[in-house]
């Protein structure tokens, strides 16, 4: 009995251990590093107007030390973007701000490598994302911008699909354990010798 209720628990973790995996795997950007926490334009998003600069936030402070962050932008037919020199903030430590001169539609690709201070450590993070310009999406005499919200519409979906799958097979599991208990109650009630109920 106490084999077949943890090979269920067994089961119930490995299902929701797998959801996490899948919801993590389906909502992080390609390729950025963890410790990219925000960047404008956004990673993979596709903007109606051409940036003239990139800021990119990270999780903990940039080094104070000049010339250790690099950041290259280039196009989808690989001429660089940008102005060769990356600022940090002065209104945060971690954020960096890129300078750059994009002008036409198309894939941008952000390649990163800064030095991140912290807890007494430094880390070196290299990594890389892209982002779209379409100047279609440029209203037209004062038209309101219809921004695409299929990849944010997906991303809700899979998390809804993965919160209810997680809840039901919580429930399931609770109902099964509650059985089990149950049962195992109501045996222990019961007399091991009927023969004191005889006449």
């Amino acid at each position: 009995m106490f084999t077949r209720t943890q090979s269920v628990g067994t089961l119930l973790a490995l299902l929701v251990a797998f959801a996490a995996i899948s919801a993590m795997a389906l909502l992080s950007p390609t390729g950025a590093s963890d410790n990219l926490i925000q960047a404008e334009p956004e990673i993979g998003s596709t903007v109606a107007e051409s940036p003239h600069q990139l800021v990119l936030t990270f999780d903990r402070p940039l080094a104070q030390i000049k010339g250790v962050h690099h950041v290259e932008v280039t196009d989808s037919a690989g001429y660089r973007l940008d102005e060769g020199h990356a600022n940090i903030s002065t209104y945060s430590q971690r954020t960096l701000i890129v300078p750059i001169h994009a002008e036409g539609d198309g894939t941008m690709q952000v390649d990163y490598n800064v030095l991140l201070i912290g807890d007494g450590e430094q880390l070196q993070v290299s990594s890389s994302y892209d982002f779209t310009v379409d100047h279609a999406l440029v209203p037209i005499e004062g038209e309101e911008i219809a921004a695409p919200a299929t990849e944010k519409s997906s991303q809700a979906l899979v998390l809804w699909t993965i919160a209810i799958l997680i809840g039901i097979a919580f429930a399931g599991g609770m109902v099964y354990f509650l059985r089990m208990a149950t049962g195992n109650s109501r045996s222990s009630l019961e007399p091991t010798n009927r023969s004191i109920f005889r006449d």
